[in-house]
């Protein structure tokens, strides 16, 4: 059984460094593009490994993307392999045992649909839990009704911002060498005017994957970029939102301009699935094999968490473009989580 382990690198503030997917992995873009969830994307980051079983074929695929911290293996996202059942459990008993026998570490699941969920909880007799959810929208109903994100959406119509998207030609997927300078510029302002610890599961990569990518702007009266939209194929012919970012210049209500406009491109073209990706959900919800003081502790702990970063606060954002939420899932052996495990995956999250 074979995994890409991630390379470190000294070059995280610049993001023009991740433009090409590390060569382990060049075999990968393809399958999330493909097959994957939205969480599958942030497989091809360098700090993400990744496992593929001896019987995985391109045709085939049995992958799983993980996230290594002491003793434990964080799973993130579910396995990208056949949607049969009987396969999704093949593929789930094959990587646990491979984690436990030849690596001596714990699995834990995270980020998993619900009827991943429930095959972990029922027939592994798993501890499952939710307290993320996923943000989708369909753009062939979605019309923008929010109050708040028509009056934003107004006010950059009156500061003349205009939206468009940049074509990138194969083979390099290479946007041009000054425009790509000017949204790396204004993506590391955006960094410079965030304040304290920010948790996140992937990081600020817009060029990563440009091959599978799409790249939407806003500009300025000036024809300055001023924000950033950039969307990620995955499975079922949809996208995931990967980067909305809007840089400090900004006219205001730009965010929600350069969004409806994604949105409304998104139903031009027919498309019915969106997502935003995962967001936390503001308490734990015990499903499986759960209950008593440890789970009580572990909400606390949890929603703790989730104040201290206002991690919350990104799902409130979505909601006021007609998300909608479906639960997503932890699961873990018995036993086999806990406090330790939650606060070694919030340490490996801080970015």
């Amino acid at each position: 059984m074979t995994a890409a382990h991630p390379r470190t690198s000294t070059s995280s503030s610049n993001s023009s460094v991740y433009s090409v997917v590390d060569h382990d992995k060049e075999w990968l873009p393809s399958l999330v593009a493909k097959y994957g969830a939205s969480a599958s994307t942030a497989w091809l980051e360098n700090r993400y490994a990744v496992w593929r079983s001896p019987s995985h074929m391109q045709s085939n695929p049995r992958v799983q993307g993980y996230l290594a911290r002491g003793k434990f293996y964080f799973a993130w996202g579910p396995p990208i392999c056949r949607a049969d059942p009987d396969v999704r459990r093949s593929v789930a008993h094959e990587f646990i045992e491979w984690a436990k026998k030849e690596k001596h570490r714990r699995v834990v699941w995270c980020i998993i649909d619900t009827e991943f969920a429930d095959m972990l909880g029922k027939d592994f007799e798993w501890s499952v839990l939710s307290c993320v959810r996923e943000d989708v929208l369909h753009p062939d109903i979605k019309k923008l009704e929010h109050k708040e994100v028509r009056h934003n959406i107004r006010r950059a119509e009156r500061a003349h911002v205009k939206y468009d998207e940049i074509r990138l030609k194969a083979p390099q997927f290479h946007p041009p060498d000054d425009l790509r300078e000017e949204i790396d510029a204004g993506l590391k302002r955006w960094q410079e005017h965030r304040h304290g610890t920010q948790i996140a599961a992937a990081g600020l990569l817009p060029w990563l994957d440009a091959q599978h990518r799409r790249y939407f702007l806003a500009r300025d009266e000036h024809k300055k970029v001023v924000a950033i939209c950039v969307l990620a194929s995955i499975a079922h012919d949809s996208y995931q939102i990967k980067h909305a970012v809007t840089f400090p210049e900004a006219p205001g209500g730009t965010s929600e301009g350069l969004l409806g406009h994604v949105i409304r491109e998104m139903q031009f073209e027919g498309r019915n699935g969106l997502t935003f990706g995962a967001s936390a959900a503001e308490e734990v919800e015990p499903e499986y094999n759960l209950g008593g003081w440890k789970i009580r502790m572990l909400g606390k702990a949890y929603k703790k968490i989730v104040a201290r970063y206002g991690l919350a606060n990104r799902g409130q954002f979505r909601a006021k473009f007609g998300t909608e939420d479906e639960p997503l899932h932890v699961a873990y052996p018995k036993g086999g989580f806990g406090f330790a495990g939650l606060v070694a995956l919030m340490k490996m999250m801080k970015v």
